[in-house]
């Protein structure tokens, strides 16, 4: 099966993750969440949500009762944890590794969060553990990454060097340079 097809079987959807958090952090700061303070984190409708509520209720993610506090499942706890592990790892990996600038790091995190497997949040949270320690080896290689590769004798600049991406940055990003963002 194509892998693009897959993607509208996700066991969630961007905004079904949304809701999910948002009851979750409802819990931990309030104690309870309700349809109007959902309504209110997530700036959409009481209908809105209440629509929502159903669905996530009809997946077994949450229970309801009409006019009652929203309790998340114990499946609906453990979706809601692991979409925000993810974007806490992605942040940090985009931000801390990447260099990527806060403000689209956590944009693009926030895009991806409920897509990533648990296998590629471990490796990646593995990845940046290592990239952020004092190994030799992560010095070296965050120094690299920072000013790029050294130039090989005899290279002619983005001719057979399958390091210099220039060419596809550029395909990218337009008018994004190496520099731009933040190491």
């Amino acid at each position: 099966m194509d892998i693009w097809k897959r993607f509208a079987d996700k066991e969630l959807s961007h905004s079904m993750a949304h809701y999910l958090q948002a009851v979750a952090a409802l819990k931990t700061d309030k104690g309870f969440a309700r349809v109007g303070d959902i309504a209110d984190r997530l700036r959409v409708s009481k209908s809105g949500v209440t629509s929502m509520l159903r669905t996530l209720h009809g997946r077994g993610l949450v229970d309801h009762e009409r006019y009652g506090c929203v309790e998340l499942t114990a499946a609906g706890r453990r979706l809601a944890e692991r979409t925000e592990s993810n974007r806490r790892v992605l942040t940090v990996f985009l931000t801390e590794i990447l260099g990527v600038p806060e403000p689209v790091a956590e944009e693009d995190a926030c895009m991806i969060e409920h897509l990533v497997s648990p296998q590629v949040t471990v490796e990646l949270l593995r990845l940046t553990t290592f990239m952020r320690s004092p190994h030799p080896v992560a010095v070296q290689f965050r120094e690299w990454f920072r000013n790029g590769p050294p130039a090989r004798e005899g290279d002619a600049p983005g001719v057979g060097d399958a390091r210099d991406v220039s060419g596809l940055r550029a395909s990218l990003a337009p008018g994004i340079t190496r520099t731009d963002a933040p190491r």
